[in-house]
């Protein structure tokens, strides 16, 4: 306010000044120019002043905050015009600031690269074995087989419909086993002759590590449809959980076909089916793999790698059994795993479904034992 109040005063005596000189010329002047507006417009210093009427206008009316001490110390107004140097300090203002602005970010860059650096140092220094761990998968890969019974389904409709299983299966994330697999797998045992699904599930279940296996018991597909007469498709699959030892109801499917796409269509729908089954019934009891052969002291191959998400260093526990919830109805709810009995850890990764495990604390693994992460 008080220094409101001094620029108010000097404007007053200003205007007293130009008044008066006006005034303090011959006496016969005209009465109506005595008399007239204040001249603020003028740019013309008159004889003995060091500013312009026109320049006392802008700095104590226009921009007073330009009356300041700094204004004046800053600013020769008998060699700059106002209104070039208004310009010229905004530019210089302008340039000044983006210099600043410019030299801050600069500063903050160097110092989050410091800080950057620092941190990666540290990193190396604290934890170096970190940075060099595998990056895990989200999820383990559950094994989903096939066998076919080829005495009742033809050769030619069996080999179409499991490699479009394969597609759709893998398609979903899980792992494809093939009928010629499983079949080497139990080639030293009679479960095939005596058609004991079972036993055939039980070792595919040590190895290749089969959790569901689905045998094409069925699979009735017309050769050549004729051309506007459709004919019936069947299939009936029998669907086994190994690590649950439980066989849910058969799969039944029909479909009247009438051309080729139509018998394409029929096994998609067929291994369709199947996938969602297995993606229903997977998490029941949590992903695991077997132990089928010792490779050494306290070490043993195990029926999983990384093409199922196992990777070196993983820690397993050696659960040996548990028990099924089973639901009003009878079909598994849940598993309830035993209590562990040990631990074993993945030393050496063999190939994509084979790997080595040592162990880490505990009784040592059997044949039967599940090996859960």
């Amino acid at each position: 306010m008080e220094k409101h109040r001094l620029w108010l005063q000097a404007l007053a005596v200003a205007f007293i000044l130009i008044i008066s000189q006006g005034c303090s010329g011959s006496g016969k002047r005209d009465i109506s120019k005595v008399f007239s507006p204040p001249d603020i417009t003028s740019e013309t210093k008159e004889e003995g002043r060091a500013y312009s009427n026109a320049e006392v206008r802008r700095m104590f009316i226009d921009q007073p905050w330009l009356a300041s001490g700094d204004y004046f110390l800053k600013r020769n107004p008998e060699k700059e015009g106002g209104l070039v140097w208004d310009a010229a300090a905004e530019s210089a203002f302008k340039e000044k600031a983006e210099a600043e602005a410019e030299e801050k970010e600069r500063r903050l860059a160097r110092l989050e690269e410091a800080v950057f650096k620092k941190g990666e140092d540290t990193k190396t220094r604290e934890a170096p074995a970190a940075a060099t761990l595998p990056l895990r998968k989200s999820e383990y890969r559950v094994k989903v087989g096939f066998l076919v019974d080829y005495q009742q389904v033809g050769i030619k409709e069996g080999e179409a419909f499991l490699k479009i299983a394969r597609e759709v299966i893998t398609s979903k994330g899980l792992l494809y086993v093939d009928h010629h697999k499983i079949k080497e797998a139990v080639s030293k045992t009679d479960c095939l002759e005596k058609r004991d699904l079972g036993c055939v599930s039980h070792i595919s279940k040590i190895y290749p590590g089969v959790r569901f296996l689905n045998v094409v018991e069925i699979l009735s597909l017309p050769a050549t449809p004729t051309t506007g007469q459709k004919q019936k498709a069947k299939a009936r699959i029998s669907i086994v959980d190994s690590g649950l030892s439980y066989r849910y109801p058969s799969l039944e499917v029909e479909m009247p076909i009438q051309t080729e796409s139509d018998r394409q269509e029929f096994m998609n729908i067929v291994a369709q089916k199947l996938t969602d089954i297995v993606l229903e019934k997977k998490n029941i009891m949590p992903w695991f793999c077997h132990a089928f052969s010792q490779e050494g002291q306290n070490r043993w191959f195990v029926n999983a790698g990384p093409a199922s998400g196992l990777q070196e260093g993983d820690v397993l526990k050696v659960v040996p059994g548990g028990k099924v919830v089973s639901a009003p109805s009878g079909i598994p709810a849940g598993w309830v795993p035993a209590e562990t009995k040990g631990t074993v850890k993945v030393e050496r990764i063999v190939n994509e479904e084979l790997a080595i495990v040592g162990l880490v604390s505990g009784g040592t693994p059997s044949l039967e034992d599940y090996l859960i992460p």
